[in-house]
C-alpha cells in the first residue's frame, strides 16, 4: 500500500494487535482508551494519570497505522530528554533532533554545534547530505545532523521534539502531512511554540552585520542602519532595565524601516561574498552566523511585527518589548534589544495537526475551554481515573501557613516559611526520605540554600557552571544530596523521582505572572478580567504537574506540601475525583508532617 493511502478508522481490533508485546498485559485505562479512539473514528485527546501507560497507547496507534503502510507517522514530545526515554522503550522509533543536538564537520578543530555556523551559505560542504538520495555532495562524512534528517524520511514513525516538528512542518513541509500525529504532554505545546518562534533583535548584532555587509551589499547595511538607529531611539525613550512593551506606533515605525529592505538583494550580496572567498569563513563563523540568521530572518521579522499590531478582525498575535541597559559595562556587547513573543499559536497548532488522525494525551488538561484557547485543540477529550491506591500518598494544604501573594505577605512570612520547609527537610532526611524543593524564582531558590545549609540540611542544585539538568541527574542518578532544589521552570515537570528518590515534595507558592512581565501585561491588554481564568488554570496544571513528579507508578510513596495559602483557593477543586481523598487541608505543618512521615514509613 502506498503511503498516505487511508482506510479508515482504526478499530478496537487493530489496536488490540498492535499492543506492545513487551508490556506483561494491557492497563484498563489502555483496554478504555482504544476502545474511545475507535469509537471517535478520528481524533482524540486524553488526560489520564501518570502510570497510565500513555507512551504505549501512542506507540500502539502509530504502530496500527505502519501496519496498513500509511505514512509519514511523528511521535512529539516537549524535550529532548523525552525523545530519548521514547527512543529506549521503543527502538524501531527514529530519533531526530534539532541542529544543537548535532556537531559540525565543516569546521572540524572548533567543535561547533550544526547551529552555531552558516549552513546555508557553506555551499561548498563536503559533507551535506542530499536528502533525496542519502549520499553526500563530497567525499566527506556525512553530516550527523542532515544524515539523521535523512534517516527519519526512510522510516515510518518518527519520534522527535515539538520544536523540531514545528520548523519542519511549518517552514519546509518535508514530510507532508502526517498520516498520524500523537502529541505526549500536549499541554506544552503552546508555551513550546512561543519560545520557539520568539526572537531577539540587539544592537551589537545589527551594528556586526552591518560593517559585515558595506562592501558587499551596500544598500541593504543602509536599510539595516536604518532601522537600528529607529530600534535605538525607541528603545533609548524607554525606562532602563526594565522590559516595556512598545506602543502601536513604534511597531509601526520599525515595521516601516524594514519594509525599504531588499531582502532578495541583500542575502544575494551575502551569498556571493561567502562563495568568491571575499569574506574568509574560518575567520568569521560567528559574525557571519548571526548575519546569516538576521539576512534570513528578515521576511520574518517583518511578520513578527506586523502580527504584533491590532486589526479590525483580531487582537494582536505577537508582542513586542524594549529593554536597554543605561550604564556601559566593560565586556558587555550589548546594551540595547527588542524582544518579539510569539503569542496567538493555537491557529498555527491547529494547522500542524493531522487531519486523519491526532491523538494528545497529558496527565493535566485540566478545563477544556482554557485548554482548547491555549494550544488550538479542539476534539473528543476523554478523563480517565487511577487504580493508583490513594493511601499510598498525601496532598498536604496546611492550615498555619502564609498567604505568600507579594501583596499579602507579611515581611517575615517569605523567609520563615522557607525557614520552616529547611528544618522540615532535615526531619524528612533524617529518617532516611530525600525531598524536592520547588520555589517560583533564583531570589527564593538562594534563599533556600543559604537557609538549608544553616540547618544543616545536604542540598543539591544548579549553578556556578552546573546545569539544572546536570544537578538533577547527580541527585537522582547518583543518590547525591538529600534535598533537590530548583524553581518550578526547571523542576516543575519534566524530571521524574518515582522508586523513593524524593518521596517528599515542597511547593513553595503558585507562579502567578509578575505585573512588571510584558506578557503579563500583554494579557491583561488582550483579556482584560478574563485573564484571570487562564492564569489560573496554568497554576492549576502547574501544581498537578509538581505533584506527579515523585508517584509515577502504582507501588510509589509519595506526598506533597503547598505551602502558600494561594493554594487553598484552587488546590482541591483541581485534584482528580480519584485524588481528593488524599487531600488534607485540615492539618497544621506540623500535623502534616508527622502524618507524611507514617504514609512514607509503610
Amino acid at each position: 500500500m502506498n503511503q498516505g493511502e487511508h482506510l479508515g478508522p482504526l478499530t478496537f481490533e487493530e489496536l488490540s494487535s498492535a499492543f506492545p508485546r513487551q508490556y506483561r498485559q494491557m492497563h484498563p485505562n489502555q483496554r478504555e482508551a482504544f476502545r474511545r479512539i475507535a469509537q471517535a473514528r478520528g481524533s482524540v485527546t486524553i488526560e489520564a494519570p501518570t502510570g497510565s501507560g500513555k507512551t504505549a497507547i501512542g506507540y500502539t496507534v502509530l504502530r496500527a497505522l505502519a501496519a496498513r503502510g500509511e505514512g509519514p507517522l511523528f511521535y512529539v514530545v516537549p524535550n529532548r530528554a523525552l525523545v530519548g526515554q521514547v527512543h529506549t522503550l521503543h527502538r524501531d522509533l527514529v530519533e531526530v533532533y534539532g541542529r544543537h543536538e548535532y556537531e559540525c564537520l565543516y569546521f572540524p578543530e572548533q567543535n561547533y554545534r550544526a547551529d552555531e555556523i552558516p549552513c546555508s551559505l557553506l555551499t561548498d560542504c563536503a559533507h551535506r547530505v542530499d536528502q533525496e538520495t542519502g549520499q553526500t555532495f563530497g567525499r566527506g562524512r556525512r553530516c550527523p545532523y542532515y544524515w539523521a534528517k535523512y534517516q527519519a524520511k526512510q522510516s515510518q514513525i518518527v519520534v522527535c521534539t515539538m520544536a523540531f516538528y514545528l520548523f519542519t512542518q511549518l517552514f519546509s513541509r518535508e514530510w507532508g502531512e502526517p498520516a498520524g500525529l500523537v502529541i505526549d504532554e500536549t499541554h506544552q505545546i503552546a508555551k513550546v511554540f512561543r519560545n520557539a518562534l520568539s526572537f531577539e533583535i540587539s544592537d551589537y548584532h545589527l551594528e556586526s552585520a552591518i560593517r559585515l555587509l558595506e562592501p558587499f551589499a551596500p544598500e541593504g547595511a543602509a536599510g539595516l542602519e536604518v532601522f537600528l538607529e529607529t530600534m535605538n531611539r525607541i528603545v533609548r525613550i524607554k525606562r532602563s532595565n526594565t522590559p516595556s512593551l512598545l506602543e502601536d506606533t513604534e511597531i509601526e515605525e520599525l515595521l516601516m524601516t524594514l519594509m525599504l529592505i531588499d531582502h532578495n538583494r541583500l542575502r544575494q550580496g551575502l551569498s556571493t561574498a561567502v562563495t568568491s572567498g571575499s569574506i574568509d569563513v574560518s575567520q568569521h563563523v560567528e559574525v557571519l552566523t548571526r548575519v546569516d540568521r538576521i539576512v534570513r530572518d528578515l521576511v520574518r521579522y517583518l511578520r513578527a511585527f506586523e502580527f504584533s499590531l491590532p486589526t479590525e478582525d483580531r487582537h494582536p498575535l505577537n508582542y513586542t518589548f524594549a529593554y536597554y541597559d543605561r550604564e556601559q559595562v566593560v565586556g558587555r556587547r550589548v546594551n540595547n534589544r527588542l524582544v518579539v513573543k510569539a503569542y496567538h499559536v493555537a491557529p498555527l497548532v491547529r494547522s500542524l495537526l493531522s487531519s486523519r488522525m491526532t491523538l494528545a494525551y497529558s496527565a493535566t488538561i485540566g478545563d477544556e475551554n482554557i485548554f482548547a484557547l491555549e494550544t488550538g485543540i479542539r476534539q473528543p477529550t476523554y478523563h480517565f481515573g487511577s487504580d493508583f491506591p490513594n493511601e499510598n500518598t498525601r496532598v498536604f494544604m496546611p492550615t498555619n501557613t502564609p498567604n505568600l501573594a507579594m501583596q499579602a505577605r507579611g515581611r517575615r512570612d517569605l523567609a520563615n516559611t522557607i525557614r520552616r520547609i529547611a528544618r522540615a527537610c532535615r526531619r524528612f532526611n533524617d529518617a532516611g526520605h530525600r525531598c524536592l524543593v520547588v520555589v517560583v524564582s533564583d531570589a527564593e531558590r538562594q534563599r533556600f540554600l543559604r537557609m538549608a545549609a544553616e540547618e544543616g540540611v545536604d542540598v543539591v542544585s544548579y549553578g556556578d557552571g552546573v546545569s539544572a539538568r546536570a544537578a538533577a541527574e547527580r541527585f537522582r542518578d547518583r543518590g547525591e544530596g538529600g534535598v533537590l532544589c530548583g524553581t518550578v521552570a526547571n523542576y516543575g515537570e519534566g524530571i521524574d523521582l518515582p522508586d523513593g528518590k524524593a518521596p517528599v515534595i515542597f511547593f513553595l507558592r503558585p507562579a502567578y505572572p509578575s505585573p512588571n512581565d510584558p506578557a503579563t501585561q500583554f494579557e491583561e491588554r488582550r483579556f482584560g478580567s478574563r485573564r484571570w481564568s487562564v492564569w489560573n488554570w496554568r497554576v492549576m496544571m502547574e501544581a498537578l504537574q509538581v505533584r506527579g513528579r515523585n508517584v509515577r507508578s502504582t507501588t510509589d510513596l509519595g506526598v506533597t506540601f503547598f505551602m502558600s495559602q494561594q493554594f487553598r483557593r484552587f488546590l482541591y477543586g483541581s485534584l482528580p475525583n480519584w485524588l481528593q481523598p488524599a487531600y488534607r487541608g485540615d492539618l497544621t505543618f506540623d500535623e502534616g508532617v508527622e502524618e507524611a512521615l507514617e504514609v512514607l514509613e509503610r
